[in-house]
């Protein structure tokens, strides 16, 4: 059964006004009820979520928004009733939006909050406004935070992602775990912008505006304190080794080494890998290897001796021996 089957006349009536987008039918309409306009809301019938999908001017969203008294904007809908026909939409995004619809309700049974409308329809003005008035960036919806549900539903950019940023969004709250899932683009400007952040570039620019002199020591606390604020996981360590996907692993250590608590792990794997590599004499492996992880080698040997001691403990061929002997240790 479609939803305007259970709608009553009144929420009906309105519904096809928001259709229309005419914001002064709407005050008519809004004027000639008896009753306050909030009284058409319910648990599954929401008139701002209902305005920001079906695409209103910012000034009905505001209209509505006032005329509604919200208590609060971090409450959830069940059901999006202009959903079902969305044909006559004037975006080619949304409409294709429309047409993944249904696996998106079985993904997040349909729910809904005002904030994550906003952005699935990248209505930045309405996304700024419902932050100001109190909307939650961290708010849950069914376990998820809006920024898991809009990458589940492939609906996720940089700007939108940039957007939250600007607007207070950080990994302060939202942990690095989450992101596991997410592409490295979102992960690595999550990480630039929590790590060196804004305060951060203050202090170097009162620094320089007052000429005032800071000691290496303190300086270089202040740049691990910032390093420090961040822990990353193993298992994103993990996860990009075992795709091989050696420049965003060394990505991460290089700029957040000294927030790795369990980088031994990483380091034993790659003992293991090397030594494999070197008794079965795959010099082409070995030689890509070493390669791909010249910015660990360091932590994985101690000495060029250490290594060439490999030599001796196996019997290796000649281009294994010149390869081994050719690695940049000190």
């Amino acid at each position: 059964m479609k939803t305007n089957d259970i709608l009553s006349e009144k929420q009906k009536l309105i519904l096809e006004l928001l259709k229309s987008n005419n914001i002064d039918k709407l005050k008519d309409f809004i004027n000639s009820l008896k009753t306050p306009l909030y009284f058409l809301n319910s648990t599954n019938f929401d008139l701002l979520t209902l305005a920001l999908s079906l695409n209103c001017t910012f000034y009905i969203i505001k209209l509505i928004y006032n005329r509604c008294n919200y208590k609060t904007l971090n409450y959830v809908v069940k059901d999006i009733y202009h959903l079902y026909d969305m044909s006559n939409h004037k975006d080619e995004t949304i409409v294709n939006y429309q047409n993944s619809l249904e696996v998106l309700m079985d993904s997040n049974n349909n729910v809904k909050s005002p904030l994550l409308v906003s952005l699935e329809f990248s209505d930045f003005q309405s996304v700024e406004f419902l932050i100001n008035k109190g909307a939650d960036m961290y708010f849950k919806i069914n376990g998820k935070y809006i920024l898991e549900i809009l990458r589940e539903e492939n609906l996720l950019t940089m700007r939108k992602l940039n957007f939250l940023l600007k607007n207070g969004f950080s990994l302060k709250k939202f942990k690095i775990e989450r992101l596991s899932n997410f592409e490295f683009k979102y992960i690595k400007k999550c990480l630039e912008n929590f790590v060196f952040d804004i305060n951060f570039i203050k202090y170097l620019l009162n620094l320089y505006k007052n000429k005032a002199g800071i000691s290496k020591r303190k300086f270089n606390h202040r740049v691990n304190n910032e390093i420090n604020k961040i822990e990353i996981p193993m298992e994103l360590y993990l996860k990009y080794l075992d795709r091989k996907d050696y420049k965003k692993v060394e990505y991460l250590y290089k700029y957040y080494e000294y927030a790795i608590n369990e980088n031994e792990t990483i380091i034993i794997n790659k003992k293991l890998k090397i030594v494999e590599l070197i008794k079965n004499n795959n010099n082409l492996k070995l030689e890509t290897f070493l390669k791909n992880n010249n910015y660990i080698l360091h932590c994985l040997y101690s000495s060029k001796s250490e290594i060439l001691n490999l030599i001796n403990e196996y019997n290796v061929s000649s281009d294994i021996v010149d390869i081994l002997r050719n690695v940049h240790v000190t």
